[in-house]
């Protein structure tokens, strides 16, 4: 099953290694294959408005093209909603859970937030509206990485600690979920360099071993491209004009400087796309840098074009 069939698509990775776009770029080819789309995130700092067009996205889902909406929790707006699904009134959620005397227990509670926005991802998975599924995919823009394996793991903890009773029944139903690999994709995000590239190794170690949790792809963003090659017409000339003092001129330094520079960085991309090749299992998809002040639309569009013809590929 394609990852753009799948009902829960988790996109994990270190911060500031362009998880949001990743995310944003799945949905749209989501929602342009006519999936309902949902594309969840928490406490965040939101991107997704501007990319596409949009007002900020706060805690009431909202539109942001043709089959595609957003929505970012926080523990609050998430413990609320789940309040009100469960106790129906809403006179009656505040008297149980927004006395102080409840506030202050639900806080000391560990894990309780982070538990709080998995569970609403899980609901919308299983949402449903006279009699039909709300959302086709719900695609989760997860924390960083180390957050993420802490919010993950919060089912089995409450497996293995919490007595027999409708928590451990959810949390069972959550860990299936996140195990079932026709229903669930894990995608995880790096960077072809060293502190992301460990940081993604030790992420799919825990997840694999840890929680039985296959990623289903390794997604290395940002890689420069080879324009200058070992041996190549263009890489001779620019060689050239290294080691010759004299031969770029004043004007023409800058540019040889930066040629110079993406070189370097293609390098050292390839070096750790090497690396990751052989020491992370899932099958590794490459995207390119985008060379942009700002990421908007039009560059989150390229971005889901090139991801879909490299996935189906």
């Amino acid at each position: 099953m394609s990852l753009y069939d799948k009902r829960l698509v988790l996109v994990g990775g270190k911060g500031g290694v362009g998880r949001s776009t990743i995310a944003a770029a799945i949905a749209t080819t989501c929602a342009e294959r006519g999936r309902k789309t949902l594309l969840f995130e928490t406490n965040a700092n939101d991107r997704f408005g501007a990319y596409f067009g949009k007002p900020p996205v706060g805690t009431a889902i909202a539109p942001l093209g043709p089959n595609l909406w957003a929505v970012n929790a926080t523990p609050a707006s998430a413990l609320q909603e789940y309040g009100l699904m469960i106790l129906k009134f809403k006179s009656v959620y505040d008297m149980i859970f927004e006395n102080r005397i409840s506030k202050a227990f639900i806080r000391a509670v560990p894990g309780m937030d982070d538990y709080s926005l998995l569970g609403k991802a899980w609901f919308h998975t299983t949402e449903e509206k006279k009699g039909k599924p709300v959302w086709d995919t719900v695609v989760f823009d997860m924390p960083a990485s180390g957050h993420s394996l802490s919010m993950l793991r919060i089912p089995w903890v409450i497996v293995d600690t919490v007595p027999e009773g409708p928590l451990t029944r959810d949390a069972r139903t959550v860990q299936a979920l996140l195990r079932d690999q026709a229903r669930t994709a894990m995608v995880l995000v790096t960077l072809a360099e060293e502190m992301p590239t460990s940081e993604v190794r030790e992420l799919e170690t825990k997840l694999v071993g840890g929680l039985g949790i296959v990623p289903q792809h390794l997604i290395v963003n940002q890689v420069y491209p080879e324009r200058f090659p070992a041996g190549s017409p263009p890489g001779k000339v620019l060689d050239a004009l290294i080691h010759d003092a004299h031969a770029p001129g004043p004007d023409l330094a800058p540019f040889v400087g930066h040629a110079d520079l993406q070189r370097a960085r293609r390098l050292l991309n390839q070096r750790y796309l090497t690396e990751l090749s052989h020491t992370v299992a899932a099958p590794m998809v490459e995207l390119p840098m985008v060379f942009a002040p700002e990421l908007a639309r039009e560059h989150v569009q390229f971005l889901a074009t090139a991801l879909e013809q490299r996935v189906s590929s």
